[in-house]
């Protein structure tokens, strides 16, 4: 049984109350935190727990500055995603502490998503 237009909806719902995560055309579910090496490796842990926990395979990547973490899955992403974005949002709050509240709020709940129908 697919997804209908009620739980898109409610997807879109918990997407918006999480700052920074990005889902794009391709069902993929994105978000790019600025960290140092040892708060990666912090957070790294973290992500590897929920994963496990959820069923979900993030793929995470480290740039100088950054970590990005992308959740791609057939069908676009899910309920469990979204649920997973959370506690990686979570956990990056209490990492990054003052960063993390400095970012831009305005960020929050940027998301292209093809409606049905269009």
């Amino acid at each position: 049984m697919g997804r209908t237009e009620q739980d898109d909806n409610v997807l879109l719902d918990a997407l918006r109350e999480l700052n920074g995560w990005v889902a794009d055309d391709a069902g993929r579910l994105s978000r790019s935190l600025p960290l140092d090496d040892s708060q990666h490796a912090e957070l790294a842990e973290h992500i590897k727990i929920f994963a496990d926990t959820l069923g979900v395979r993030p793929d995470v990547s480290r740039t100088d500055e950054a970590t990005l973490i992308v959740l791609a899955s057939e069908g676009g992403f899910s309920l469990t995603d979204v649920t997973f974005a959370g506690r990686v949002e979570t956990a990056y709050i209490t990492i990054a502490g003052e960063l993390a509240a400095q970012q831009d709020p305005s960020s929050k709940g940027r998301f292209r998503w093809l409606r049905r129908g269009e």
